[in-house]
């Protein structure tokens, strides 16, 4: 200061507290990589284009299925999984049901997510 004191700004600050760590994986397939990048994240955002045995197709479009996602997350040791990007021919809720229930038979924090959607993680 002016007057010569010396201002300590760690008095004015609260005490640290850890923040999240989030994975987020766009339009992918899977690759080595993936797991080491994801290991133990609070969250995982993970495109799940496809669902479950349409693995064939994602890969030829560089595109994830749904039971993909949820094995990188069971093997990252993820907290939870949340799974975007799913393609517009699962329009019904039903269908994103579906989806959602095969992701959690391999890993049960599954949930499929819209846009705007707000979760407290």
């Amino acid at each position: 200061m002016d007057d010569g004191r010396t201002i300590d700004g760690k008095a004015s600050l609260s005490p640290p507290k850890k923040g999240r760590e989030v994975a987020i994986f766009g339009d992918t397939k899977a690759c080595p990589q993936a797991v080491r990048t994801a290991q133990n994240t609070d969250v995982l955002a993970h495109e799940a284009t496809f669902a479950a045995g349409d693995e064939k197709t994602a890969k030829r479009v560089f595109h994830s299925t749904v039971s993909n996602a949820a094995k990188l997350a069971l093997q990252a040791n993820v907290k939870q999984l949340y799974l975007t990007h799913i393609s517009a021919r699962y329009t019904e809720e039903e269908q994103r049901l579906m989806l959602e229930r095969q992701a959690q038979t391999i890993f049960p924090a599954s949930k499929v997510v819209g846009d705007f959607d707000v979760f407290d993680t």
